[in-house]
């Protein structure tokens, strides 16, 4: 039976310690989740049109424009999950924004405001804990790196996952390696069964965005804002992978894994919004995001045991871009007592890209070039990845002059087409063959895990009081998704697949794995989180 899991503080999971689509697509995805002041995590982040608040300088810039004073915000909060794991049932504090607008008076009746603002704030918080255990029945992670090193047997020599097990030397010496032999037609298979896989993972930071925005005010009927935004991603994990004999007899091995992505990014938002109507507080918003181009570089170390010691330590530098995205919204008052807004967000997550830079002489690639494009890597995220569209809706309603209570909802659709896995191996999109998919960021890879994940609701719920400048909001936010968790592809067992596949027969009962397939462990990422916003507007 396959075992029910929940993920704590998920706002990425991320589980395969390979720089690969999944894992590209974890770090990039800011559109599931709403980090900012309380403010605008209590309305569901639906200020595109009606701005006025610090956070929306990084989902509308035209939104600081509205500002008529200054402002310095300061958020912090917690957030927390239920878990299956007792020890695992434990929350996570978080400093989330940190910001001032600066307002400046120009005298001019056509332009009488111009706005400069600086604010930190957190995109997607990594702090998470992920546990799972699942059958097998006969299948080994390593049946997966044989039929891997089936295909080229040279591979291995670069590929670090296959170092641990592989031995090439060894086998030229007659010796007997770890897993892998050769049967009677020279085909190379596992010489071992697995009954159960155990995995935990464990990893903390954020991607941080410091962002910088000039906004205007022409007539109070046209608000422009530009926002250049610098991100600094940090990431560590920790993840651990055991197998056990097929036979009962014991662990048959496991990996352990240390990993980080550490790295800069840069992005540029270019927002307006329009009220147009003299007479009328209704408005609309419109804007422009483009891709965020970081400069990265992951480091792993990793121990693989099985009566032997295998550390090893391995680094890859490469450069990534997050996907374009655009954003309309529509909000408006009535009277003083009520406001509401609802947007929407498209992003192209099939356009996230993958590369390497060409600045010392690591990458034995073209010296004329200023970089190398992972082209079959980036064909992968492109059959495997779609758009995701994101709604928002928030309402606002002061009850009193000081007191303000707010209600908000998103809905974010899942990045990953249905039912796509992670075959490294069998690779053929619109008739080009990309058997080499094992390329720079796949050679690095110490794991072979995955997760799918789904859409994405949140719930917020908000309350404000306002002094004569002094200002403290709350709110309280409920995130909640699934997801399908992959120890390994299992696409391998496909025996009617026209390329060769590795059919593995099992050592130790006779039993043909072919089709064979292990279920997806269901993932539960429901998640809690209150955030306070202490602010002065003077």
């Amino acid at each position: 039976m396959k075992r029910y899991i929940i993920l704590p503080f998920l706002a990425a999971a991320l589980t395969a310690q390979a720089q690969d689509t999944y894992m590209n697509e974890r770090i990039t995805n800011n559109s599931s989740d709403v980090i900012g002041t309380a403010r605008y995590v209590g309305m569901g982040g639906a200020l595109g049109a009606l701005g006025a608040d610090i956070s929306v300088i990084s989902w509308n810039p035209a939104g600081i424009g509205l500002y008529r004073k200054n402002d310095i915000a300061f958020t912090f909060g917690g957030l927390w999950g239920k878990s299956s794991i007792a020890e695992e049932n434990r929350g996570k504090g978080t400093v989330d924004q940190a910001g001032f607008v600066y307002n400046i008076p120009t005298g001019s009746e056509s332009c009488p405001y111009v706005n400069f603002s600086f604010n930190y704030q957190k995109k997607i918080n990594f702090n998470h804990n992920f546990y799972a255990n699942n059958n097998l029945g006969g299948l080994s992670q390593m049946d997966q790196l044989a039929e891997l090193t089936e295909w080229d047997d040279n591979w291995q020599n670069n590929h670090v996952g296959l170092a641990m097990q592989y031995d090439y030397d060894a086998e030229q010496r007659g010796e007997d390696r770890i897993f892998f032999k050769r049967d009677g037609n020279g085909d190379l298979y596992n010489d071992f069964s697995s009954s159960s896989y155990i995995y935990k993972h464990h990893s903390e930071g954020s991607v941080q965005s410091f962002d910088f925005n000039l906004s205007t005010n022409i007539n109070d009927r046209a608000f422009l804002g530009l926002t250049i935004g610098v991100d600094n991603m940090r990431y560590r994990g920790w993840s651990y992978y055991m197998e056990n004999f097929m036979d009962g007899s014991g662990p048959n091995y496991d990996l352990s894994n240390d990993y980080k992505i550490t790295g800069t990014g840069v992005n540029v938002k270019l927002g307006t919004i329009i009220r147009p109507i003299e007479n009328s507080p209704f408005r609309f918003g419109l804007v422009v995001e483009t891709p965020t181009w970081y400069r990265l570089r992951n480091s792993t170390l990793f121990d693989y045991s099985n009566n032997v010691d295998n550390g090893w330590e391995s680094y890859l530098k490469f450069k990534l871009s997050s996907p374009w995205k655009v954003r309309a919204s529509i909000g408006s008052t009535v009277g003083t007592s009520f406001a509401w807004d609802i947007d929407y967000e498209y992003a192209a997550y099939a356009g996230i890209r993958m590369g390497y830079p060409n600045d010392d002489n690591y990458y034995p690639y073209d010296i004329n070039t200023s970089s190398y494009k992972d082209v079959a890597m980036n064909n992968h995220t492109r059959h495997t990845l779609r758009g995701v569209h994101t709604l928002r809706a928030g309402m606002e309603w002061n009850a009193t002059k000081n007191l303000a209570f707010r209600l908000g909802y998103n809905l974010s659709t899942s990045a990953y087409e249905k039912n796509v896995s992670f075959d490294q191996y069998q690779i053929d999109y619109e008739n080009i063959k990309e058997h080499n998919l094992q390329k720079t960021a796949i050679d690095y890879s110490t794991n072979t895990s995955y997760m799918r994940m789904g859409a994405t609701n949140i719930l917020t719920l908000g309350v404000g009081y306002r002094a004569k400048s002094f200002y403290i909001d709350l709110a309280y936010k409920l995130r909640n998704q699934f997801a399908d968790f992959y120890a390994f592809d299992t696409n391998f067992t496909n025996s009617e697949t026209g390329d060769p596949v590795f059919l593995r027969h099992d050592a130790l009962n006779g039993t043909n794995l072919a089709d064979r397939t292990i279920d997806p462990v269901d993932v539960n990422l429901t998640r809690h989180a209150i955030t306070c916003t202490l602010g002065f507007k003077f």
